[in-house]
């Protein structure tokens, strides 16, 4: 059975498109049969330098396998060392310079669905997840709440969140604070990974006893335009700050 994957991401109310900071793997909606699929969210920390272009690297590193169990430190070293290139390549002003000494950051959410399973129960499709950082996971079954990863409540989400850093000095206890967890998917299920202004959104709520899951699905039936317009209107009424937006759904389709 194939994985249906939908892609959607919006910038800050009065930014351009180019001046988005998120990221996700894979970079467009699509569906897929492959036997394992990476998927992964990433939220730039506006106030870093080149925030936007880490947090790319950190989904697509983590979509190519680069950060699968034993793997992770050599893989997050290797993107370090690509990001420093590729900014000291850029012609920079000595105040942008001297910001990008210190290094980018970003939160990272990623999830690897391994290969269909068959059992007395069924059939199942286990996930294993990561995370640093303030993006989240929630997995859906039917209309109940089964997962959410690695938040517990709105509280969870603060202006200090715990990142991953470009620069190697600034993860030196990084794999202290490195979060995972696992489940498995039934045929229709829906996994949502979401960065921090959705997820805040989305634990608030829960916590008032709403189903937020259905809002989302409702905008997801339509285009890219009307999600768009239904986050501004989000932003609007003050129920969600005004932040990067991305999303990736994954459904396990059934047959």
């Amino acid at each position: 059975m194939a994985l249906s994957i939908r892609m959607q991401w919006l910038p800050k109310a009065g930014n351009r498109d180019d001046e988005y900071e998120d990221a996700a793997w894979p970079e467009r909606s699509l569906t897929t049969t492959q036997a394992v699929v990476r998927c992964a969210v990433a939220d730039g920390a506006t106030e870093s330098a080149f925030a936007g272009m880490w947090a790319r690297q950190l989904a697509r590193a983590y979509g190519r396998g680069a950060f699968d169990a034993d793997g992770w430190k050599h893989g997050l070293a290797h993107e370090q060392t690509a990001w420093q290139a590729a900014i000291a390549a850029k012609p920079l002003p000595w105040y942008a310079e001297e910001k990008a000494r210190s290094g980018a950051f970003a939160a990272l959410l990623g999830v690897t669905f391994g290969e269909e399973i068959s059992n007395d129960n069924g059939d199942i499709r286990p996930w294993q997840a990561l995370a640093v950082g303030d993006c989240a996971l929630f997995q859906v079954r039917g209309d109940a709440l089964l997962t959410s990863f690695p938040v517990v409540d709105a509280a969870f989400f603060t202006s200090r969140p715990l990142l991953i850093g470009s620069a190697p000095h600034s993860n030196t206890t990084l794999t202290e604070y490195v979060r995972r967890a696992s489940g498995d998917l039934q045929p229709g299920d829906r996994l949502y990974l979401v960065s921090d202004a959705l997820g805040l959104w989305w634990m608030q709520a829960v916590e008032r006893g709403a189903t937020p899951w259905s809002q989302l699905d409702d905008a997801l039936a339509q285009r890219r335009r009307s999600f768009g317009g239904w986050i501004d209107s989000l932003r609007r009424a003050g129920q969600m700050r005004n932040d990067d937006v991305t999303l990736l759904r994954v459904t396990w389709l059934e047959r």
